[in-house]
């Protein structure tokens, strides 16, 4: 998986990739891992609402990425291994503190108010 953090004109950007070997290994798929650029430039990663969008954006493309569902059991296995890998390296990959707790479901560790007289 790649991630792409340019800055020309504050633009950033992720770029997820489905996992090839053991993920992806339906027939018919392409042995080359695909990819889909999320872009995120617009949010404030900083605001829960803001990595809420992202992680959505996120688990959008990661579907798209890995493809169709399936029908057999095996193959709705491997399409949602494919999905939770993908979501969880782009997750990674962005390094963000609230997006990831978002992912983990966790709580974000609240802001610790230092106070001096």
């Amino acid at each position: 998986m790649n991630i792409i953090k340019s800055i020309p004109g504050s633009f950033r950007t992720v770029a997820l990739a489905a996992l090839a070997c053991t993920v992806c290994s339906t027939p018919g798929w392409s042995a080359t891992p695909a990819s889909v650029t999320v872009k995120y430039g617009d949010l404030d990663l900083t605001s829960r609402a803001g990595a809420s969008t992202l992680y959505h954006r996120i688990q959008g493309a990661a579907r798209y990425v890995c493809g169709v569902e399936g029908q057999s059991l095996v193959e709705v296995i491997r399409w949602r291994a494919c999905v939770s890998d993908a979501t969880g390296e782009a997750v990674e990959r962005v390094n963000s503190p609230l997006l990831t707790a978002l992912h983990t479901g966790q709580r974000p560790a609240p802001a610790t108010a230092m106070l001096a007289k």
